[in-house]
Parts: structure tokens; C-alpha cells; sequence
């Protein structure tokens, strides 16, 4: 068995989830011990196909041979949480879950007819679902969700449990919905099931609603005798989309799982999660076949679906890990700044109005917690992400870069901070560079994010890249400087032509009229020392 859990008790952030306005609802189970952290956990959902105690019982006898295939498959699947539905009692299911390891918590069910099994003279068992839950993981609270039931006789009751995930405290529903409609559009069929199904799905829909207007994570899982994955399907559409019209956070783990079943390939079990977008959270689902797969040996007729939840960090990409953690890229930077700022002062500027051009992202902000973010959850660069980060104005600085920007402002010149972060963010840039200490102002300092004008700017010739224009522009005395709240009369120093001085950057588009396409390597070697300063960064870049 895995490591499961770090034993340290801590004090959740995380409210309890609160039920649905139903007066149906069982009392809430107090909690017995405080939550603990979760690192990963495993559910299983399994339909175990009539399970009667004692085994030779009910629709699906059984022999002591096939239970103890039972706890064998149980034990490979090492699961943390099982769902488990179609069983009779809690003594039918503690023949595989022994006390010793396992909390058994049963729904309630009104009673239901009983009738003789096709292919048997056996009287058929009650079929309720139930938890299965490790003995280490405390349980906070359970609740019978009767509604479910619709006041029908023999329909069953859902039943949930509350206890800690990688997400915090998470409401976690155990569901086994009427059987024998699989129409995508079940509101326009008359048969008897599809009537009941019907009625079913908003009474599941109210509950996902009030699970997402509490902003708690919570996952359902079960049996749902419905192809959830089946494109244009119905109760996909009411469960994924609130009533006002946005989408639920609620995402099926199982979407792209086939069926185990021979006879039945589309999957009609499902493992549904809300609420876990969240950073080091990672959901894997999978199909759990048994060893031995024919029709007539098959353990019961559904296979187990797993999800494993994980609070792991991913490992860091090599790139990340050297320019986060290595004393070469701190040599380095520092190094070529410093080689910057002597090759500098032996610069004679032909105007009396200079500056030095410089990109803003690993040249001047180290951007590198966001990457790292990236790394440890598997997720790759979206411009929401990105924008997000932006906004958090917490960008620390590249080693090397305060002193050089000073070495600047001491000779005379001025900076212009040409960046391809986009114009709307400029403001949160600007915070950003004047919450660390640096000396900028609008009289010394253009920040210039880029626009849509730079996009359309490149024609293949004067323009080569995105950031040509605003060159231009810094050159001829007309850019388009972020303007903070300050006198007017600190931004006439950029009403007048500059000399551009030198070109510092992390890409060689960040000097003009280059791409990696056309890029002449030698003739930057040669001009490297005098205009051209270029800095490590191999987390990405126009490469």
C-alpha cells in the first residue's frame, strides 16, 4: 500500500459541505477526529453485481472460490474509498471488506418487491449502495440523499460521505440511477424508465447546483445506467451547465473510459469531480478489468472504475530547475551585466537623448514561479494563466538587473522597457518594477506593451518583428509610454528622438529586425559587446 497520508493534524480552511434544503436527509455524522492532510487518495467505483450474504444468496450465487477473487481484485485495485452498489447488507459486503481494514457505511432503502432471479429459482436481495472506506481515513460526516427515491417504491437512495482529499474537505456522492433508458434524450421517450430517469436527473442536478454555490469540491459516482460520455447527451448538458447559464466546474474524469463489458462497451459508470481546479491537484481515472475476462467468469457484470486524486508536485523540467536552482545562471546573469555596464560607460552617446532598450521578462522580471507552477501540475503556458500572474505583480528580479539599470541613470540616459506583455497590463508591469526598489519614473522609464498596431506593424522588410515598430517609434520621439498618474510634464522627455544605445534581452527578437529564422550569428558575436547583451533563459522563447 501506498503512503497514503501524512499523519499531522491541521486545522482545515475548508467549511464542511452543507446539504441540499431536504428534509429527507439523515442527520449529520459529527465528526470523531480532527481532518488530517491528504498528499493522494484512490476512489473506486464498482457495481458487484448482486452481493448477498451468506455469498450463495440472491441473483448471483457465489461460491468461496469467487469471493476470494474478490478480495484479491480488491486488493489489487488499492483503493482508499470504494462505491459500491447492488449490495445487500453490510455482512454481504464485509465477505470482501473485512472490519479489520475497511468502515462499511450502508444506505437505507425502502423495501422493495421481491422477485424470482432469471435463470435461478433464487429469491432476490435487496440492492442498496454503500462506502467501503480505509480504516485510517476518518469520516466526517454521511448523510442518506433519499430524494433520489423519488417516492417510489424499490427505487434506491443515493448516499454520500464527507471526508478529507487532496482538495480539502470534499462531499462525496455514491448514486445508483433507474436502469433501462439509455436515450441521450430520455425527456422525449414514454417508456417507464425514461419517465423515472427523468424525474431523477434534475433531483441530481439541484444537488451539483447547491454543491457549486458553496464552492466546496465534491465528486459523484456510481452507477448512473446512462452514457454520460455519449456526445449530445442530456443529463451531460443540465449537470455541466448552472442554471444562469455558466459553466459547473464539474467535469467527468471518465469521459474518455471504454467499457468492460463485452456486450456493453459504452461505460455507463462514472467518476464525476467539482471544485478541483486547483494548483498540485492531479485526477487520473481508469477502467479496472478483472484477470480472468469471459463473459460467464466475469466477477460481476460491471468492472471497478478508479480516480486517483494527487497533491504531488510534479518533478521540475531540467530547463526550470537549472535557472531556479544553479549558481551558473546567478554567475551568468550577473556576469553579463556586469560586462554590460563597463562596455557602457566606454559608450560616447552622439545625442544629448539616449537610451538603453530592454525587454522586461527574464531580462529584467524573473517570471520563474509561474513556470514552476506550470512544471508541478503538468499544465503548459494559456494566456489566462498568464495574465493572472501578471496581475499578481510578484515577479522577483533577474540577478545582475538593479545594478545595471542604476549604471543607467548615473551616465545620463534613460530606459525604455519594450515588452511583449500586452498593453492592458501595463499598470500591474509598472507596479510590479517599482515595488522592488527600482529607481523608474515616467521621465526616466517608457513602458511600452504590446499591441495590436505592433502585430500588424510586420511586413518582412522594415518590420521584421513584433517589437520593430515600438523601436521606431522610441527612436522618432512618438511612443506610446504607459502613463501613470503624474504631471504631463514628465513625459515630455519622450516627445523628442533618442539614440538607442544598446539592446538587452532574453531572445534575439529582442533585437531589431531579427528572428530566429534570419538571425546572423556572426554578425552578433561581432556587435555583442557594444550594442547587444543577451541573457540565459531556457525555460521557453521564439525557439
Amino acid at each position: 500500500m501506498k503512503n497514503l497520508l501524512r499523519m499531522a493534524l491541521v486545522v482545515l480552511t475548508f467549511t464542511a459541505c452543507s446539504a441540499t434544503n431536504n428534509t429527507h436527509l439523515a442527520a449529520t455524522t459529527p465528526p470523531l477526529v480532527k481532518p488530517i492532510t491528504v498528499d493522494d487518495m484512490t476512489f473506486a467505483t464498482w457495481n458487484i453485481e448482486h452481493l448477498s450474504f451468506p455469498a450463495e444468496l440472491g441473483c448471483k450465487p457465489r461460491s468461496q472460490a469467487q469471493i476470494n477473487a474478490m478480495k484479491a481484485y480488491v486488493d489489487r485495485l488499492d483503493a482508499d474509498i470504494f462505491a459500491l452498489q447492488e449490495v445487500a447488507s453490510k455482512q454481504a459486503i464485509q465477505q470482501i471488506f473485512g472490519a479489520d481494514k475497511w468502515q462499511i457505511i450502508m444506505s437505507e432503502r425502502a423495501p422493495s418487491r421481491t422477485y424470482t432471479c432469471r435463470g435461478s429459482d433464487n429469491l432476490s436481495t435487496q440492492q442498496k449502495v454503500a462506502f467501503a472506506v480505509r480504516q485510517h481515513i476518518p469520516i466526517l460526516a454521511s448523510k442518506n440523499y433519499t430524494d433520489l427515491a423519488i417516492d417510489r417504491e424499490g427505487l434506491r437512495y443515493g448516499l454520500s460521505v464527507t471526508l478529507t482529499t487532496p482538495r480539502g474537505e470534499t462531499e462525496i456522492l455514491n448514486l445508483h440511477l433507474k436502469s433501462g433508458c439509455f436515450l441521450d434524450n430520455y425527456s422525449r421517450e414514454d417508456s417507464q424508465a425514461c419517465q423515472v430517469f427523468a424525474k431523477q436527473a434534475p433531483i441530481l442536478d439541484a444537488w451539483v447546483e447547491a454543491k457549486e454555490r458553496d464552492q466546496q469540491p465534491y465528486i459523484i459516482l456510481g452507477d448512473f445506467n446512462h452514457r454520460l460520455s455519449a456526445p449530445y447527451n442530456q443529463l451531460t448538458q443540465e449537470l455541466f451547465v448552472n442554471t444562469n447559464g455558466s459553466a459547473s466546474s464539474l467535469f467527468n474524469t471518465t469521459a474518455d473510459l471504454i467499457g468492460c463489458h463485452p456486450y456493453y462497451p459504452a461505460p455507463i459508470d462514472h467518476i464525476l469531480a467539482g471544485g478541483f481546479q486547483s494548483p498540485y491537484v492531479t485526477l487520473h481515472s481508469q477502467t479496472r478489468k478483472f484477470d480472468n475476462m469471459k463473459v460467464d467468469d466475469m466477477l460481476s457484470d460491471h468492472c471497478a472504475v478508479t480516480l486517483s486524486i494527487s497533491a504531488q508536485p510534479l518533478p521540475l523540467s531540467p530547463s526550470v530547475k537549472w535557472l531556479t536552482t544553479s549558481k551558473e545562471y546567478q554567475f551568468l546573469t550577473q556576469e553579463i551585466y556586469q560586462q554590460a555596464s563597463s562596455t557602457l560607460k566606454q559608450l560616447s552617446p552622439k545625442k544629448d537623448s539616449w537610451v538603453v532598450v530592454m525587454d522586461v521578462d527574464e531580462t529584467i522580471l524573473d517570471n520563474s514561479p509561474y513556470q514552476v507552477s506550470l512544471d508541478k501540475t503538468g499544465a503548459s503556458y494559456i494566456p489566462e494563466t498568464w495574465e493572472n500572474w501578471v496581475k499578481q505583480a510578484s515577479a522577483g528580479l533577474v540577478p545582475g538587473t538593479a545594478a545595471f539599470i542604476q549604471t543607467v541613470l548615473d551616465k545620463g540616459g534613460k530606459l525604455a522597457l519594450i515588452t511583449n506583455r500586452e498593453k492592458e497590463v501595463e499598470s500591474y508591469t509598472w507596479q510590479n518594477l517599482r515595488a522592488l526598489g527600482l529607481p523608474l519614473t515616467p521621465s526616466n522609464t517608457c513602458l511600452l506593451g504590446r499591441a495590436e498596431a505592433d502585430k500588424r506593424a510586420i511586413d518582412g522588410k522594415a518590420m521584421i518583428n513584433d517589437k520593430d515598430l515600438r523601436r521606431q517609434q522610441v527612436e522618432m520621439g512618438n511612443a506610446p509610454c504607459y502613463r501613470p498618474q503624474t504631471p504631463s510634464t514628465s513625459m515630455q522627455q519622450w516627445s523628442r528622438s533618442q539614440q538607442i544605445l544598446m539592446h538587452v534581452g532574453d531572445n534575439i527578437k529582442d533585437f531589431p529586425s531579427m528572428t530566429q529564422e534570419d538571425a546572423d550569428i556572426a554578425d552578433l558575436l561581432l556587435q555583442q559587446p557594444r550594442t547587444f547583451i543577451l541573457l540565459p533563459n531556457p525555460m521557453y522563447g521564439s525557439w
